[in-house]
């Protein structure tokens, strides 16, 4: 009898430990863990975000390029022929136009395009006196080709009253006599152009006012442009 009893006080005595004195080693929480988890993948997705947009800004840009649009120049067709009423008189000897009317004044101010290629291919070129009709041939002012001489330039004289307060000018060489500005398979001009003022667009031809230049006082100081 007094074994059985021993026995239950000890079974007691295991038994009787509190609960909350068994010390349990820390587990993982999940709950805990997701805020963390959370702003883990919240930062990879932006930054997924951000790479998107990049590599989308860089297939645009390369885009634009591909479709660069040339500036626009008047073809044969769009060009008159002098007349008695008209200005134009294009002198194959000397390589210069004279672009006079009946009464014009005796103020003539050159234009001279440099860095065209010597040979038989005429340099064209267009005055623009607006914003609207820039780049616009059926719209310019004035409308010539003019030959290159020895030298790479092409030069006219243009009377001074005959030209607009503010005006621009664009030219090209056209090496194949197409009447066209030639371009490769990107859309990139492949003759030599250039504007007035030098002016150069990044994806295409520049604007009015990039190219826009004022009426010289006199016809003392020529009006250079080079193209490229």
């Amino acid at each position: 009898m007094k074994q059985m009893e021993n026995g239950f006080e000890s079974q007691t005595e295991i038994t009787s430990d509190p609960i909350d004195e068994i010390e349990l080693e820390p587990s993982w929480n999940a709950w805990q863990s997701l805020p963390e988890r959370w702003q883990q993948n919240h930062g990879s997705l932006l930054m997924a975000f951000a790479t998107l947009v990049f590599l989308t800004g860089i297939g645009v840009l390369t885009y634009r390029q591909n479709r660069f649009r040339p500036p626009a120049f008047p073809d044969a067709s769009s060009i008159n022929p002098p007349n008695n009423e008209q200005l134009t008189a294009l002198d194959l000897a000397s390589g210069e136009v004279s672009l006079q009317a009946a009464n014009g004044s005796a103020d003539q101010v050159m234009i001279r395009v440099i860095g065209a290629i010597p040979g038989d291919a005429l340099v064209w070129l267009a005055i623009y006196n607006a914003e609207t009709s820039f780049n616009d041939p059926e719209n310019a002012l004035v409308a010539a080709q003019v030959p290159v001489q020895p030298n790479g330039v092409a030069a006219c004289t243009i009377p001074i009253e005959q030209l607009p307060t503010r005006f621009a000018i664009a030219a090209f060489h056209d090496t194949d006599n197409d009447g066209a500005l030639s371009r490769n398979q990107f859309g990139i001009p492949a003759e030599r152009y250039g504007f007035s003022n030098d002016a150069r667009g990044k994806f295409g031809p520049p604007a009015f006012e990039e190219a826009v230049i004022d009426r010289p006082a006199n016809g003392e100081t020529p009006i250079e442009i080079q193209i490229y």
